[in-house]
C-alpha cells in the first residue's frame, strides 16, 4: 500500500497543528527498489545494519550494498546503548574521513528497532536525513523522532530525527522470524494502556489530549486485532496492516508532540527491566516485555 499522509496534515479539531517530518511511506512488495531513486539525490550514503538484517535485505538490495559503504554490526548483544553508539559513530567517522570532499550526507537504516535507534542517533549527531528500511514488523519506533537509549545503565529518551522516507518491503519483513513479528504485535497492543493512561492524565491534570489522534490509533489497533490469525500465518495483506499500525504509532507520537499516545505504564515497566539488566543477559525482546507489562 502507498500510504497517503495528506489526511494526517489536515487541520484538527483539537486546535493543535499536527506536524511530522516523514515525507513518504511505502508499504508494499518491492518497496526497497525505490531506494536507488532516493540515493541518487545524495553523494555519500552509508548503510547501517547487522549481519542478520543485511542477510534479510541484501537479496533485494544487491546492487546498493555493492555501491555504498556499509556499517555491518554483530547482532549478538547489540543494543542502543553507550557501546552500540560508540561502535556506530567510530565506523561512521572512519567512513566520513575517507571521503575526499562531501561528507556523509544520508544514512540508510536496514533492520529493526535497535538499528533504527542507532541510525537515528547518528543522523541527529551528523544533522543529516536517513532512510528507513524495516526488515521485520517488530517494534513501533520506525517513524519515531526520539531515541530510546540505555546510557550508563539508565533508560533515556532523547530527541532525534525521524526518517525522511520509509520503505517497508513486504517481501522482506513478511519473511522475518515469527518471534519478531509477535514482538511487534505485543508492542502495538501496548497502545491500549498507553492511550488509557493519556486519557486518565488528561482527566486528572487537564493536560493536552487529542481525541482524533486517539481514535486514529485505536482504529489501526482494531484492524490489526482482526488480522491476528492471518498475521500468524504470514499473510502479506495482514502483515502490511501490522506494519502500517507500527509506523502510524511513530507518526502519531510526532503529531502529539509527546510519547503519551504510544508509551504508558507498560513501557515504564519494560524500561525498568532494561535498567535492571543493562548487559542484556536475559533473552527477551522489547515487544515481549511490553506484552508482559500489558
Amino acid at each position: 500500500m502507498d500510504v497517503d499522509l495528506g489526511h494526517l496534515r489536515k487541520p484538527c479539531a483539537c486546535g493543535k497543528e499536527h506536524q511530522f517530518d516523514v515525507d513518504t511511506v511505502h508499504i508494499e512488495a518491492g518497496a526497497a527498489s525505490r531506494l536507488m531513486d532516493i540515493l541518487e539525490n545524495f553523494q555519500n550514503p552509508v548503510f547501517i545494519c547487522d549481519s542478520n538484517t543485511r542477510a534479510a535485505a541484501e537479496p533485494f538490495l544487491e546492487e546498493e550494498f555493492k555501491d555504498y559503504p556499509v556499517i555491518e554490526l554483530k547482532p549478538r548483544g547489540l543494543q542502543p546503548d553507550n557501546r552500540g553508539i560508540k561502535k556506530v559513530m567510530k565506523q561512521l567517522d572512519y567512513c566520513d574521513r575517507g571521503l575526499s570532499s562531501v561528507s556523509v550526507d544520508v544514512l540508510v537504516a536496514i533492520g529493526g528497532g535497535t538499528i533504527h535507534d542507532l541510525t537515528r542517533y547518528a543522523a541527529t549527531e551528523y544533522d543529516i536525513p536517513f532512510v528507513s528500511v524495516p526488515t521485520a514488523a517488530s517494534v513501533d519506533g520506525f517513524a519515531a523522532n526520539v531515541v530510546s537509549l540505555t546510557w550508563d545503565g539508565m533508560k533515556k529518551t532523547v530527541p532525534g530525527v525521524s526518517p525522511r522516507w520509509i520503505l517497508a518491503d513486504t517481501e522482506i519483513f513478511a519473511r522475518a522470524p515469527k518471534r519478531l513479528t509477535a514482538s511487534g504485535v505485543s508492542d502495538l497492543m501496548g497502545k491500549y494502556t498507553a492511550l488509557l493512561d493519556w486519557r486518565i492524565s488528561h482527566l486528572v491534570t487537564g493536560g493536552y489530549i487529542c481525541e482524533e489522534l486517539c481514535e486514529l490509533l485505536e482504529h489501526a489497533l482494531k484492524e490489526v486485532d482482526r488480522e491476528l490469525e492471518d498475521i500468524r500465518d504470514g499473510d502479506w495483506d495482514a502483515m502490511e496492516k501490522l506494519m502500517y499500525a507500527l509506523i502510524l504509532s511513530g507518526l502519531v507520537m510526532q503529531m502529539a508532540g509527546s510519547t503519551w499516545p504510544v508509551s504508558g505504564a507498560e513501557h515504564m515497566a519494560a524500561h525498568l527491566w532494561d535498567m535492571k539488566d543493562p548487559e542484556r543477559k536475559r533473552d527477551s525482546l522489547h515487544g515481549e516485555e511490553v506484552g508482559v507489562a500489558l
